[in-house]
C-alpha cells in the first residue's frame, strides 16, 4: 500500500485549513487560521506552504480529502471546488468526508473515550439553528458508529434532544454560541474539538478510501442538510445570514 500523502483541506467555517499526512506518520504537517469568508483567497497558498514544509510536490499527492460539511454554504463550495481542481489535475479520488464525524472523532480521540460512548457534535448553523448528529465511539483510532446522522436542531430543542437520544457527552461551536439558550447541565460534560481536527479528517479520508467509498472528483458535492441556499432582501435586511 502506497505511503504517499493524503491532503485534506476545510472550510466548512470560519477556519481555514489544510493538512498532509502519510498512512505511517512520517509526514504530518498542518495549517489552520481564523480567515472569516475568505477561504478562498487563503486555501491555495495554505497547500503550497504544507509542501514547501514537507519538501513534497502535488504530483506526490496520493489522495485528496475535504470537509464536506454540513457547515457554511460558500466555504463548503469552496472546499469542494478547490478538492475537485486539485484531485482532476493529479487524476486522483477524493474523500468527502462529514464536518460533524470529523469534529467529533477529533474530540473523542483526545479526551480518550472508551468503547460504547455517545457522543453528540452541534454546530452553530446560523439563522438560530445548529447542525448536528450523534455518534458512537468504538474504541480510541477507530471510526465512530453513527447513530443520528447530520440533521438541524434549533438551540431551545437541544438539550431534550440530547436527554432523548442518551448523549453521553458533547462537543461544537452551538455550545458557545448558543449557551444560555441550551444551558447544558454539568452532568453533560462538553469536550474540546482539538485544533489538529484537520489531521483526524486526513485520517478519515484514508478510512474512506479502504472502505472503498472515494469517487471520481465529478461526483463530489457539500452536504448541506438545509435547504436554503439564499436570503431574500428582507432577511437580509434582518441581518440574517446563511
Amino acid at each position: 500500500m502506497s505511503n504517499l500523502p493524503i491532503l485534506a483541506i476545510d472550510t466548512a467555517n470560519q477556519q481555514c485549513s489544510a493538512a498532509l499526512l502519510t498512512r505511517d506518520g512520517a509526514v504530518s504537517v498542518m495549517r489552520s487560521e481564523t480567515v472569516g469568508n475568505k477561504h478562498a483567497e487563503r486555501i491555495l497558498p495554505m497547500v503550497d506552504e504544507l509542501l514547501s514544509e514537507a519538501k513534497l510536490t502535488k504530483k506526490d499527492i496520493a489522495l485528496v480529502a475535504f470537509g464536506a460539511g454540513p457547515g457554511s454554504f460558500t466555504g463548503l463550495r469552496v472546499a469542494c471546488g478547490v478538492a475537485q481542481g486539485i484531485a482532476w489535475g493529479l487524476k486522483t479520488q477524493l474523500a468527502a468526508v462529514c464536518s460533524l464525524e470529523a469534529d467529533a472523532t477529533a474530540a473523542a480521540d483526545a479526551a480518550h473515550l472508551p468503547a460504547g460512548r455517545r457522543i453528540a457534535v452541534m454546530n452553530d448553523a446560523r439563522m438560530h439553528e445548529c447542525y448536528a448528529a450523534i455518534y458512537e465511539t468504538t474504541g480510541e483510532g477507530n471510526r465512530l458508529k453513527p447513530v443520528i446522522e447530520p440533521l438541524l436542531v434549533k438551540p431551545a430543542e437541544a438539550l431534550p434532544w440530547l436527554t432523548r437520544e442518551n448523549a453521553d457527552c458533547v462537543c461544537g461551536t452551538a455550545f458557545s454560541v448558543y449557551a444560555e439558550e441550551i444551558g447544558l447541565p454539568e452532568t453533560l460534560p462538553l469536550l474540546a474539538v482539538p485544533d489538529t481536527m484537520i489531521l483526524t479528517m486526513a485520517r478519515l479520508g484514508f478510512m474512506d478510501e479502504d472502505a472503498g467509498r472515494t469517487m471520481m472528483p465529478a461526483l463530489a458535492a457539500p452536504l448541506y442538510v438545509r435547504d436554503r441556499v439564499a436570503l431574500t432582501i428582507e432577511q437580509r435586511a434582518r441581518g440574517e445570514r446563511l
